[in-house]
């Protein structure tokens, strides 16, 4: 084990792309986008979370006031994606999860004792269940005592069947000390690397695991148990180039042929997803210091990436429906939000585009929630009932 810098330095590019820039000029520097959807309109519908779950609300602004936390310790859309079966998963930091199914209401699955003093993160599927992760920042959470119970769960399946949440993989199950914490964490389909952060009272030391569940994860048992998991040591360069950015023109090809309208000269980030897939991969193309966040899923049937602005990029068809646009791409943008809110994570489910929404104040975050849109109502209006 040593002392590095480069957790640091990537967990801070990670969040910066998982939060949004401050930059809102996607779809003026395009020019390419087709129609713009109005504040208030019959087509979509805004949420806010608060303590109990969430809200409709006329406008992001009018959601009722909260105080500006850091983003580890604030209600909000922490990761989202669409699973390989169509449904839409929306995991909410502090609360719980939201599972969306051909409708524009979600099933709400919360577990106040699992959600309460754990940040949650990093939503990924296996053999088509959903897992997060749990962990705490020792930073941030000045009011928890270290880890100390390794049978604190790390990796949560949720169960849309059950509406319940299942711990799979306990701290105690991964072989490291009480006073350690994973703090990072990149999945690639079979194996599990972790970043493990140690502090002692003058530094800071990080370690490197890969692990593998022995069997199916959703099979093994909830129960901190020697053998459920195979640990082996990494290292800080496995680690780094898992998750380090990489440059945009190796990225695949329905991405870039969603994006080809985007000038060559424009700098921004993609947060990249596969719907019922492992980590994503992260592509940045020009300057990252000025680069516009986005994030985009890559469906069977389907592509779509939502800029920071709502600038939004479509590719495809619904799940059941037609081909739109002749199989050209369709471009259009979210209601303008507030200054300082920015669009985030997003998955589609059966008709509707489920985008999040938060208030930033650089690595806080204070009002946050999602608006659903009815892609059916915008595309394909012989369908409507």
């Amino acid at each position: 084990m040593k002392v590095s810098s480069f957790f640091s330095l990537i967990s801070l590019s990670l969040v910066v792309f998982a939060a949004g820039c401050s930059k809102n000029n996607v779809a003026e520097t395009s020019g390419e986008v087709d129609f713009e959807l109005q504040s208030r309109s019959d087509d979509h519908k805004w949420y806010y979370f608060s303590a109990s779950g969430f809200n409709e609300t006329a406008l992001p602004q009018d959601a009722a006031l909260i105080s500006i936390q850091p983003w580890t310790e604030s209600l909000r859309v922490c990761d989202a994606n669409t699973s390989s079966d169509g449904k839409g998963y929306v995991l909410v930091n502090h609360l719980g999860a939201l599972v969306f199914d051909e409708s524009d209401v979600p099933n709400f699955i919360k577990d106040y004792q699992l959600f309460s003093d754990s940040t949650s993160s990093d939503l990924v599927f296996s053999n088509g269940d959903a897992f997060f992760t749990l962990s705490r920042n020792s930073f941030f959470n000045k009011s928890h005592e270290p880890v100390g119970a390794l049978s604190r769960p790390y990796l949560v399946r949720i169960s849309s069947e059950s509406h319940m949440f299942y711990p799979v993989v306990n701290y105690g199950d991964l072989d490291i000390s009480p006073d350690s914490e994973i703090s990072g964490m990149f999945y690639d389909g079979d194996s599990f690397l972790a970043s493990v952060k140690t502090e002692t009272k003058d530094r800071i030391v990080f370690n490197y695991i890969q692990w593998n569940p022995v069997g199916k994860l959703s099979e093994l048992p909830p129960q901190t148990k020697q053998g459920k998991v195979l640990v082996t040591e990494s290292s800080e360069g496995a680690y780094r180039k898992a998750n380090t950015p990489i440059e945009y023109t190796f990225a695949p090809d329905r991405l870039q042929s969603l994006l080809k309208s985007l000038p060559k000269n424009f700098s921004f980030a993609v947060v990249a997803k596969h719907a019922g897939g492992a980590s994503p991969a992260y592509y940045l193309n020009g300057s990252p210091s000025d680069a516009t966040s986005s994030n985009a899923v890559i469906a069977d049937g389907w592509a779509c990436a939502v800029f920071a602005d709502g600038t939004t990029y479509f590719n495809g068809a619904l799940d059941g429906r037609h081909i739109l646009n002749n199989g050209k791409n369709i471009a259009f943008r979210l209601p303008k939000l507030p200054e300082n809110y920015f669009y985030g994570d997003f998955c589609i489910a059966g008709d509707f585009l489920v985008v999040s929404w938060e208030e930033k104040d650089f690595f806080r975050t204070g009002r946050s929630g999602f608006l659903t849109v009815d892609m059916k109502k915008l595309f394909y209006p012989e369908s409507r009932e």
